[in-house]
């Protein structure tokens, strides 16, 4: 049966509601709403006319029994019922069981950010936009886990706990420079990982030292490489890399190994004009075990990758940011997320173009339940 692995995680969850008023099988919603989304739904009435046009066929292959399609506030009234940590547990499964298949044998990365929900603000009540943690594996462009926070400052100290609650080992975790807190590199090393974060003025003093160093030492390895990218842009980056040994103070001696400095030189062609403007721009990374230039640089172009394949996609293809549901917004989130690893595990590159082929083919759906 397609999405077997899938279905059964969602199974785990326990159902909210009373005996008498369970007509819909939970699960079964909840996969397909799952479904919905990878044809383009974005709201909880596109989800009810996703399941009303296709129950048939929805029936035969899962054998739900629909019928007929439930009412939008029964589908509404689930999801402000499920448990938050229930279903992040069934997604976590879902996700390791993906990130599972195809391990490579290069270092794997993890990068941790934060995304504000900006359409789940509520004026009436108060209530400021939320705001989510998520852990991305790099390599298989999948959302490992999330985390609803208050705010962004929140992450500081969410971050620690999200490393512990991954419980992988022998990763290279990568967070931008908010991140780089002698709490976060003391827990990833206690969970057998190393932690890569750009140092800024956030840390002034370790900041000086490492540019100090950078300046005056001699790296143990470079590495240089030359994009030429569409629309006139041009990007030269050099990776240094400095050890670290005897040069830093004693609470950060113990938790940083090396630091690489990124030199970049941009060229932007201005249409116009003809003439090319340069951008020069230095950061220093600091990072808890020793890697050579090569490797450090390319974790940390993978680090944005959850802008660019997760941040952004969420927000323009599957419409999260213009989303205005405004009670406990994390679940469909959660359910954007699990469609997302589908089709990113089967691998999808352009996903507004895969949700147009599941919109009008159901076999082609079907078909990504079947890696």
């Amino acid at each position: 049966m397609p999405f077997a692995f899938l279905l059964a995680a969602l199974a785990e969850v326990p159902d909210p509601r009373r005996a008498k008023g369970q007509r819909y099988s939970m699960r079964h919603l909840l996969l397909f709403s799952v479904l919905a989304v990878l044809t383009g739904a974005t709201s909880y009435k596109k989800i009810i006319a996703f399941i009303a046009l296709q129950r048939e066929r929805l029936n035969v292959v899962f054998g739900a029994c629909f019928r007929r399609a439930p009412a939008v506030n029964t589908l509404r009234h689930l999801f402000l019922a499920l448990g938050r940590d229930d279903l992040e547990a069934a997604f976590r499964r879902h996700a390791c069981d993906l990130n599972a298949h195809g391990i490579p044998e290069a270092l794997r990365t993890v990068a941790l950010d934060g995304k504000t929900l900006c359409g789940s603000f509520d004026h009436l009540t108060d209530r400021k936009a939320v705001h989510v943690l998520s852990a991305f594996a790099s390599d298989a462009a999948l959302i490992l886990a999330h985390q609803e926070l208050a705010g962004a400052p929140d992450e500081i100290a969410a971050v620690p706990q999200l490393m512990a609650e991954l419980g992988l080992t022998g990763v290279l975790f990568t967070a931008d420079a908010l991140h780089c807190q002698k709490d976060g590199f003391a827990q990833a090393a206690a969970t057998g990982n190393a932690l890569l974060v750009r140092v800024k003025d956030n840390q002034p003093t370790l900041h000086a030292t490492l540019a100090e160093l950078c300046a005056t030492g001699r790296p143990f390895d470079s590495h240089e490489t030359v994009d030429r990218g569409r629309h006139g842009r041009q990007e030269h980056r050099r990776v240094e890399v400095f050890d670290t040994a005897g040069q830093l103070d004693a609470p950060w001696q113990a938790m940083v190994s090396c630091v690489a400095r990124v030199s970049r030189l941009t060229y932007i062609k201005d249409t116009r004009s003809g003439l090319w403007a340069t951008r020069e721009e230095v950061g220093y990374y600091p990072c808890q075990t020793r890697h050579g230039a090569k490797v450090l640089g390319c974790a940390i172009r993978v680090h944005w990758g959850i802008e660019n394949r997760a941040h952004y996609v969420r927000d323009v293809t599957l419409g999260e940011d213009a989303s205005r549901i405004r009670t406990r917004p994390g679940v469909m989130a959660r359910i954007r997320s699990v469609a997302l690893n589908i089709l990113r595990a089967n691998g999808v590159q352009n996903i507004s173009l895969a949700l147009y082929t599941n919109a009008v083919s159901f076999d082609q759906l079907l078909a990504l339940g079947t890696q």
